[in-house]
């Protein structure tokens, strides 16, 4: 538990100095570090908590950047959720893995986005510019992904929280499985 708070903690202040750093750099050039810690809750973490401290980072999102309310509530949860179920069957917690599945949950991100515009605006908001700053967004954060990915897991396992390692399972040959 101390590591979720910790967690919320640090990702509420990340907000606050993304926010900051925007009025200095592009937003384009500002990588997105709340998804990054939702990603590395999801991988190091998980649990009902964690599931919940991305929640609330997400709406904390909405209320300091003026979106729709739930908005990026939602991308969180659904980051998270994306983030669990490849963990489920593949072993994400590679630098390499971490930073491929931040770039690919940041251009998936875009596109719930443009969904979301298109449902509660009825345009589809998508031009060169737009394009130009996922893609920026997508290359910033798969660079990133594995540094925030070790400070999350450095929180975790200080708290006693990280999830448990997997384990092999024996065969009925008698070898044991990966």
């Amino acid at each position: 538990m101390i590591a979720t708070l910790v967690l919320l903690v640090v990702g509420l202040l990340v907000l606050v100095l993304q926010g900051a750093l925007t009025t200095f750099l592009p937003a384009a050039l500002c990588p997105d570090f709340v998804l990054l810690i939702v990603i590395g809750l999801a991988l190091h973490v998980g649990g009902a908590r964690a599931l919940l401290v991305a929640a609330l980072l997400g709406y904390a999102g909405d209320l300091l950047s003026g979106a729709p309310l739930g908005e990026h509530a939602l991308l969180r949860v659904l980051a998270f959720g994306a983030a669990r179920a490849a963990n489920r069957s593949l072993e994400l917690r590679t630098p390499i893995a971490q930073a491929t599945l931040a770039g690919v949950l940041t251009l998936l991100q875009g596109v719930v986005l443009v969904g979301l515009a298109w449902l509660l605006e009825g345009r589809i908001p998508v031009d060169a510019r737009t394009l130009a700053w996922l893609g920026a967004q997508t290359v910033l954060n798969a660079a990133f992904a594995p540094g925030v990915g070790m400070v999350v897991d450095a929180i975790a396992s200080r708290a006693g929280e990280e999830e448990a390692p997997r384990r092999p399972v024996a065969l009925g040959n008698g070898r044991r499985a990966p």
